[in-house]
């Protein structure tokens, strides 16, 4: 099951999303990061699925102020209990921000996903939190592989979590109201 992209269509560009998931590929260069490739794809494939459609609907300087929040949350979190900043949870801190404000704002939201059959693929739609606990699970299984396994659980654990509280918090005072509308995105003159 691959993810490809949420049902809900958006009015903007995701200009901030796709920054973010360029300044997220050039960070793979980084030895630190590239060594925790799969996690930080997930995180991508999270941020790429959900950012766009927040992004719409915070606007570009909300959303942009609210992903820096999440990862700076994750960041403290980390510094807190005595783990650096690693990239790679702050970036988790970032995906989890992303996950609550989305599922927050579109409970019943569906993505769509790429299932392999017997010959070729075929497109379905699943809840969009079904896309979360994977990559939860993702970010989890590659925290419990580590050679320090239980002490980097803990630390992907609470950098999402600190990111997810960021997320929850924004996701319930950022969105713009009249965007959260149905004519936002599906406006009179564009109606059969």
């Amino acid at each position: 099951m691959i993810p490809v992209r949420d049902v809900i269509p958006t009015q903007t560009r995701p200009v901030v999303t796709l920054a973010i998931l360029a300044a997220m590929g050039a960070a793979l260069a980084w030895p630190g990061v590239r060594a925790w490739w799969l996690p930080w794809a997930a995180d991508g494939v999270l941020v790429w699925l959900l950012g766009g459609t927040l992004e719409d609907r915070f606007g570009r300087g909300r959303f942009c102020g609210f992903t820096a929040a999440c990862a700076v949350v994750a960041g403290a979190c980390l510094l807190a209990t005595g783990h650096g900043p690693q990239p790679v949870w702050v970036g988790a801190g970032l995906a989890a921000g992303a996950a609550s404000a989305y599922l927050l704002n579109f409970p019943r939201s569906r993505v769509q996903v790429l299932v392999p059959v017997m010959i070729g693929v075929e497109i379905a739609e699943v809840p969009a939190w079904v896309t979360v606990v994977l990559w939860a699970a993702i970010q989890a299984a590659a925290a419990w592989s580590a050679p320090d396994g239980f002490e980097a659980l803990g630390a992907a654990a609470l950098a999402a979590a600190g990111g997810a509280a960021a997320g929850a918090l924004g996701g319930l005072t950022l969105p713009r109201p009249e965007r959260m509308r149905v004519d936002w995105w599906d406006p009179p003159n564009r109606r059969g």
